[in-house]
């Protein structure tokens, strides 16, 4: 409000006039934004004079030395704006803060003509100037002689505010002060009296509803202040009439508080009610629509007051709302909701006794655990008991075991123990893995029937209960037959593959159905949030709430959030390392990993067999007495074409040709990702050359270190790999990994071209599994499935003492026709790998 008032120049006629057209409603002349805007100007103190005359009004203004002026005009009951400026907004908005002054100027003129008067209310301090004098003149004389009845104002609270209408006091009735076209006209006091309400009304914010003949005060902030501060100076001018509900206004905004009660239905699904309280009183349904329809902003409701959900409140509603609509869509809401990331911090959840003691059942291993295979170890033991009792209770979970502590071993064993032998399984992993699991199937689980997701091979062309084995790639190719295809179990192998929620493979996953889903992977997801929710929203849709919203809460709290989340997922996780486990584990874990031929591999291992064959007979034993040198150069070709097709001197291949490259790399991710140091074996120093690119390429950040024959200084490279902070790769040739060096600091080696002599490997092995070795070691032989490796590996195993021998100028030593009746059975390219292949595809 204003501090000091304008300059006002009147006279006695003037105001005479003025009284009798501001009794109407004269905003109806402007627009909205004229009206906004010249309020503003009124209550900031721009307007410097107001000038009356016999029928219009000068408005003068100034800002900053600009001055603009407006001129009022009156014609019968139509009212004319002019104006310096050519801008009709700020013409009409001077006018409208004029028109405010005029009726400021005209209450404190009447002020002295009303009975019982006091100082108006927050007055302007005026400096008038009429003509003769400053004299009231005939206006005042009239207005004094004639008597003026009580005006009555009756408040009442609506929907849209604080509302009030005016009444005149008639013997022991009331007539309506306003828009009563039958009662006797008002006397000048009582003239006076409307023309003093309007102008306090206009001060308070109130605005006059013509429609209604009332006035109304729709800010809400307003309210509590007016009923306060202003409203008891009223009481001195007015009889004041408050029902019962006004008083609910005077203490301001309420906060609403938001309850959940959870509780199971009539099905297996999560039955949600909400409750919205203001203090001890509870919200009608209609009142929770009302408010939930106006949103986050303050709302009026007359039974309670002024009501608000605070932006944190409303957030989490609408969140915990659209969850629970998009996860249930149209069907029965997962009671695995409860578990959600939300429900602790912004909105109370209260549960039923029927949604608790299912919580507990989820938070509590059974009693009695399923029988279960023996070659278990006892950490795996607990693995599978944690996913069946998961399944029990209608969950799904993230076993994030560490690499090599047998993840596939664990699932399959699931499988035996809670076969659901009605229903079709599906292991979704990369290509290069699908003839991992194969194997292991037949291994764990022999029974089991398994079939190969390809083109022109698919569920459609069998239905039968079997296990699917599908790369990621050919998933995403059949993704039009997933919305029909009903599955026991889903398992995503190598989970961080469905890391982007956004690539077509993650939703061809999110697409899955299936009774119980797992995902497996030993790549840490501690730093990669986003990984995680794509992950949660595979296995339970919805429990981390939108993307938006999880991304949100991490930024706005990241540590508080995280925190959260590891106690909301600790139900649906697993995770061991083998540091963990490792008095379970012997001290040194060696395992084959079966590798994928590319298209250029396989057609080129088939021609070299041919023209192999071709060159030395079928006759292996004649081959090995008459033409060893050609029987060895075979081999080597084999076996370059099974590591990488560049290793041909005829080739120049790209990386993405070698399928044993591609999955060293995904291997090592989990590896690098864990800050785990690896030793990488080749008797080929032109393949170590190849996966140092693959390295550069993949993990630009990996600090690198090799030995070879031509390293002159050993002890450099070992003494920086041994010392290095983190992850760190060394890659290192057979022949010079025989003596002299310790690589104790890693814990995980990858010989990439496994062959016969034993001892070699184990020479190397023993670079890094020795005295110092403070971890688990974890060898892989890397062994191309199909091929010439695969046979020799399963020979190895088989007849391991046979192996004594270096093979090389010694080589007929070795009584290779105990072992294979001719050539092309050592050799041959088998149908497992082109099946494989196709897969890959």
């Amino acid at each position: 409000m204003q501090t000091h008032g304008p300059k006002r120049i009147y006279t006695p006629q003037s105001l005479e006039f003025w009284f009798d057209r501001l009794e109407s409603d004269w905003e109806g002349h402007f627009e909205e934004s004229h009206i906004t805007r010249g309020r503003s100007m009124y209550c900031d103190g721009e307007i410097r004079e107001i000038e009356l005359g016999a029928r219009d009004a000068i408005i003068h203004r100034k800002v900053d030395k600009k001055e603009e002026y407006a001129v009022i005009e009156w014609e019968e009951n139509e009212m004319r704006v002019r104006s310096s400026s050519t801008d009709l907004v700020l013409a009409n908005a001077i006018a409208v803060a004029g028109l405010h002054e005029i009726e400021e100027l005209l209450a404190d003129e009447l002020n002295a003509l009303l009975p019982g008067s006091v100082p108006p209310i927050a007055p302007s301090a005026t400096n008038g100037h009429a003509a003769n004098g400053h004299a009231a003149g005939s206006a005042a004389a009239k207005a004094v002689d004639q008597p003026a009845r009580e005006l009555i104002l009756s408040f009442t609270t609506t929907e849209e505010g604080l509302r009030f209408e005016a009444f005149w006091k008639q013997g022991r009735g009331r007539v309506a002060a306003l828009g009563n076209a039958q009662a006797a006209p008002a006397t000048p006091p009582e003239r006076a009296k409307l023309i003093a309400l309007a102008a306090y009304a206009r001060k308070a914010h109130f605005r006059y509803r013509q429609d209604e003949h009332a006035y109304l005060l729709e800010a809400l902030n307003d309210i509590p202040g007016f009923l306060r501060d202003v409203l008891p100076h009223w009481r001195k001018q007015f009889a004041i009439e408050l029902d019962t509900k006004v008083g609910n206004l005077q203490s301001g905004p309420r906060a609403i508080e938001i309850e959940a009660v959870a509780d199971r239905g009539e099905g297996a699904g999560l039955n949600l009610r909400w409750i919205f309280r203001a203090g001890e009183k509870l919200l009608t349904d209609e009142q929770a629509a009302a408010l939930l329809k106006h949103g986050r902003t303050p709302m009026l409701l007359p039974d309670l007051g002024i009501v608000t959900m605070t932006p944190e409140k409303w957030e989490g509603f609408t969140q915990w709302r659209r969850n629970v609509e998009e996860t249930a869509a149209g069907g029965e809401v997962p009671p695995y909701l409860v578990f959600s990331l939300f429900n602790d911090q912004r909105i109370k959840v209260t549960l039923g006794a029927g949604i608790e003691a299912w919580r507990q059942r989820v938070l509590t291993p059974p009693a009695t655990p399923p029988e279960l295979p023996d070659y278990l170890r006892n950490y795996q033991r607990r693995g599978v008991e944690w996913m069946h009792h998961l399944a029990e209770t209608g969950c799904h979970g993230l076993l994030a075991d560490e690499m090599g502590l047998g993840k596939t071993a664990q699932v399959i064993a699931l499988l035996r123990a809670r076969p659901l032998a009605d229903l079709r399984h599906l292991v979704v992993c990369p290509a290069s893995v699908v003839p991992v699991w194969r194997e292991e199937i037949a291994r764990f689980h022999p029974a089991a029937k398994v079939e190969v997701l390809k083109a022109g091979h698919d569920f459609t062309t069998n239905p039968e209960p079997v296990i699917w084995l599908a790369s990621f790639t050919q998933l995403r190719k059949h993704r039009a037959l997933l919305e029909g295809a009903e599955l026991g179990y889903a398992v995503l192998d190598e989970g961080q593959f469905i890391k982007n929620p956004d690539a077509k493979v993650t939703q061809a996953c999110f697409a899955l159905k299936a009774r119980h889903r797992l995902v497996l992977t030993g790549t840490p997801l501690e730093n990669r949030q986003l990984d995680l929710w794509s992950i949660f929203r595979y296995l339970l849709p919805g429990l981390l709430g939108s993307r938006a919203a999880f991304e949100s809460a991490l930024n706005q709290d990241r540590e508080g959030t995280m925190k959260r989340l590891r106690a909301q997922l600790a139900p649906f996780i697993l995770r061991r390392t083998k540091n963990e486990v490792a008095t379970e584990l012997p001290p040194k874990v060696e395992m084959d990993l079966l590798c994928p031929l590319t298209e250029v591999q396989r057609a080129e291992y088939a021609r070299i067999c041919t023209e192999g064959l071709a060159r030395l007979g079928e006759d292996i034993g004649t081959a090995l007495r008459e033409r060893s040198f050609g029987f060895l150069a075979l081999l080597t070709r084999l076996r370059q074409v099974c590591c990488d097709p560049d290793l041909l001197p005829w080739l120049k291949s790209p990386l993405a040709d070698s399928g044993k490259l591609q999955l060293l790399v995904e291997k090592l991710a989990e590896v690098v990702g864990s800050g785990h140091k690896v030793v990488i074996f080749s008797q080929f120093v032109t393949l170590l050359d190849r996966v140092r690119e693959a390295l550069v390429t993949h993990y630009p950040d990996l600090p690198r270190y090799e030995i070879t024959g031509m390293t002159l200084d050993r002890q450099k490279p070992v003494q920086q790999f041994q010392t290095a902070s983190g992850a760190a790769a060394m890659l290192v040739s057979l022949k010079a990994a025989g003596t002299g060096i310790t690589l104790h600091a890693a814990d995980y080696v990858f010989l990439l071209d496994p062959w016969w002599n034993p001892a070699v490997e184990d020479q190397a092995i023993d670079r890094v599994h020795r005295i110092g070795q403070t971890n688990t070691v974890f060898v892989y032989r890397m062994v191309t499935a199909g091929t010439i490796e695969e046979r020799i590996q399963a020979l190895k195993a088989e007849k391991k003492q046979l192996f004594n021998q270096v093979v090389g100028g010694a080589a007929g030593d070795f009584e290779w026709t105990k072992h294979f009746t001719s050539l092309n059975a050592l050799i041959q390219l088998t149908t497992t790998v082109t099946e494989t292949a196709e897969t890959a595809s």
